[in-house]
């Protein structure tokens, strides 16, 4: 074979690929695009909102549909996600483990700002720490992951309380006090359920001076694709470090980690 003829095979060899590329290109696009949608749609639709020929549209359709990532109705002739597709976002939600996608998170929140972040789980009537990052400020906030804290009086507790029923808060509370000899004063079970309940409003929680004498924290919920929530963040900063109303920029910086972490397992 000449060099001539070599180049030729090289140049339709890469034309192929760029060919095969873009009709991958195009394929995953309508799938997203139908994913967004959350319904049924047509050919000739999904071909105007997305600028494409009816036919290429007819054509990658039909290979979405065979591999079985497109499903047709054959009532109406239109298309919604298939079976395909679900198996695959359901590989990607047993992929997402916390342990992944919370640490990225919470270690941009102390490199941006000058905030301590933390995550926990609920164990009985504590939490206990399994991320902890601090910031290298004076005031540094030493908490190390397996650390256990009170659920009543911690942001992070108070955020996996507002999960349950009333009464199961009561009885952790309870139980805290039974079992830990060295438990800080006595909480109230009526003044905790109430302030549950402003959790439960708000959709966070502030710990201020309470677990950690001089620190205000807040705290946010994790929730997994079930919406379930599986555990908590919070936000933590030295009282002698926190600026006239930088409670507010605290409370937004828990709210969107939490938010961030909480879509990276899938939740909606």
């Amino acid at each position: 074979m000449s060099a001539a003829d070599n180049e030729t095979e090289a140049t339709e060899g890469r034309g192929a690929k760029t060919s095969t590329s873009q009709l991958l290109s195009k394929g995953l696009r309508v799938l997203s695009h139908v994913a967004q949608i959350g319904g049924e749609v047509g050919v000739r639709d999904l071909a105007r909102e997305m600028a494409m020929s009816t036919t290429v549209m007819h054509r990658l359709i039909s290979t979405l549909a065979e591999q079985r990532f497109l499903e047709r109705n054959p009532e109406n002739g239109k298309y919604r996600i298939g079976a395909q597709a679900f198996e695959v976002g359901k590989a990607f939600l047993r992929s997402a483990k916390i342990e992944t996608c919370a640490p990225p998170v919470l270690r941009r929140v102390v490199q941006q700002s000058d905030f301590n972040a933390f995550l926990g789980v609920m164990r009985g009537a504590s939490v206990v720490y399994l991320i902890a990052m601090q910031d290298n400020g004076p005031l540094a906030i030493r908490v190390a992951p397996g650390a256990e804290a009170p659920l009543h009086a911690t942001a992070m507790g108070k955020v996996l309380l507002a999960e349950l029923p009333d009464e199961e808060i009561r009885q952790k509370l309870a139980l805290y006090f039974d079992t830990k000899f060295s438990a800080s004063v006595q909480r109230d079970p009526a003044s905790l359920i109430d302030e549950i309940d402003v959790v439960r409003r708000r959709g966070y929680a502030i710990s201020d001076d309470e677990a950690f004498r001089g620190i205000v924290s807040v705290g946010a919920p994790i929730r997994d694709f079930s919406q379930k929530v599986v555990a908590a963040i919070s936000i933590s900063k030295p009282k002698a470090l926190l600026k006239e109303r930088e409670i507010e920029h605290v409370i937004s910086t828990a709210i969107d980690a939490a938010d961030k972490i909480s879509r990276n397992l899938g939740a909606l």
